[in-house]
């Protein structure tokens, strides 16, 4: 518009014209503050909308890609928080989820994450490293975690508006800090985000935004691109609806495979005149910072009737009917793997013995295994047998130039039973210069493990039983 300024009398009726088509408007010349304020204790409904395709690389061969599909639908209540820091850090929120589902469709394997009931309250908390959440009611589990970490999160969308007044076709780049909580690049390389104030008229304001970041995101590099726009309501003064498309290329990570993904999300807010959650009663005594045991992750395998807790640099790589494998990562850097497995029940007030346990272990180490360093019974609490056994050798693996290498290992076995001879095994396996980064990690897993009680199936309703 600035450009028809040197035209006379004929910019002036284009510009009548463009006014008349358009009567919410505004001249070039007028600026805005396009902000929301910490401080506004309003509470919006959000909903999202996700989508994601593309595909999943288990292995580094092509023809072993699987096909990813993934719908997910978001409904909370959200209410900002004072901010308790500077740049991420101030970006603080409470919300309480009416619905958190998505269904995921990796190659012919389909699978339903869902919330679960007790842990629908969430605290939001913009980190360096990206959103951290967690719930005030308890432990989630590692699929909830992951489920709540979307694309175009409803905080981090925040980062996009300007810190001062701007003008139509106006420019400005997101600052670095944001770029995490913004693509999920954990360690952020280099890259950039640009927004655009595309339209402002005297009710809203469109921004437009696009750009590339490059980092790594657990310990994988990953490179996102990411445009969309967003829609902000000037009167009450609130981001009220935003689009985004995120593509991301992932290489196989130590605890993630490779990812070649489109994610298309939608969200909109709206400010709730009468709400009935997120009031200053419910929240008087919700921690906004988490502590030890909100930060600690739920491991509960279905049909294993058996529970434990694990910190968040845990992550769960495989999971079987009977055995899981989890991986601890720190920095980026692949610590150890923890092998737990439920074992067949030895009876009341028996146990695998440690002569035979050390066997199983020998017999399983085959030419790897070179000796035990220690055997131990420990007591951890009362009526839980734990027997350790410590076990060193090496492995031989081809090195990139498909030339042999023995490389020393250390194992850190557990032998846990309870009184009524319910039975399950840890395995740690690490290289012994990795032994001081473990720190605790292993022990601290196996004495929170809980032997459940075996837990009744669902009973068919009346309709499923008409066939209904």
């Amino acid at each position: 518009m600035r450009m028809l300024s040197r035209f006379g009398p004929a910019a002036a009726a284009v510009i009548g014209l463009w006014s008349a088509i358009l009567p919410g408007a505004l001249s070039a010349a007028d600026r805005a503050e396009l902000i929301e304020d910490a401080a506004d204790a309003r509470i919006r409904a959000v909903e999202v909308e996700l989508s994601v395709t593309g595909k999943l690389h288990p292995e580094p061969a092509a023809e072993k890609a699987l096909k990813l599909a993934v719908e997910a639908r978001f409904e909370y209540s959200e209410r900002r928080r004072p901010a308790e820091g500077r740049e991420a850090q101030a970006l603080r929120s409470v919300r309480h989820y009416q619905e958190a589902r998505a269904s995921i469709q990796a190659g012919q394997q389909l699978s339903n994450v869902e919330l679960r009931n007790p842990l629908r309250l969430i605290v939001a908390r913009g980190e360096p490293e990206g959103v951290e959440l967690f719930s005030p009611s308890g432990p989630l589990t590692y699929a909830e975690l992951e489920l709540l970490h979307v694309a175009g999160d409803s905080l981090a969308l925040l980062a996009l508006l300007p810190e001062g007044a701007v003008e139509p076709e106006e420019s400005w780049t997101v600052r670095s800090w944001s770029l995490p909580l913004l693509t999920g690049i954990e360690a952020v390389e280099k890259g950039t985000v640009t927004c655009k104030l595309e339209t402002l008229r005297s009710q809203s304001a469109r921004i437009d935004f696009s750009g590339e970041v490059n980092g790594a995101t657990l310990g994988a590099a990953a490179a996102v691109r990411v445009n969309g726009h967003l829609v902000y309501d000037r009167e009450q003064k609130l981001v009220t609806h935003m689009e985004l498309t995120q593509s991301e290329q992932r290489s196989i990570g130590a605890v993630s495979p490779g990812l070649d993904v489109v994610a298309k999300a939608k969200l909109t807010r709206l400010v709730i005149e009468r709400p009935v959650r997120l009031t200053d009663t419910d929240l008087a005594n919700v921690p906004l910072e988490p502590n030890a045991a909100s930060r600690l992750l739920l491991f509960d395998p279905p049909g294993w009737n058996l529970r434990l807790y694990h910190d968040r640099r845990w992550h769960v790589f495989q999971q079987t009917s009977e055995a899981a494998l989890l991986r601890l990562l720190d920095k980026g850097g692949l610590i150890a793997q923890c092998n737990i497995k439920k074992l067949p029940d030895a009876g009341p007030g028996k146990h695998t013995s440690e002569e035979q346990f050390r066997e199983d272990i020998a017999q399983t180490l085959g030419k790897s295994f070179e000796q035990f360093v220690q055997s131990e019974t420990l007591k951890l609490k009362e009526g839980l047998y734990v027997h350790r056994v410590v076990a060193v050798g090496a492995v031989e693996r081809r090195n990139s130039k498909d030339e042999i290498e023995t490389s020393p290992l250390q194992w850190i076995y557990y032998l846990v039973a309870n009184p009524e001879g319910r039975q399950a095994s840890f395995v740690f396996t690490l290289d012994p210069q990795q032994a001081e980064k473990l720190d605790g990690a292993d022990l601290a897993m196996v004495t929170g493990i809980e032997f459940l009680l075996p837990r009744a199936k669902p009973t068919p309703t009346a309709n499923r039983r008409k066939g209904k």
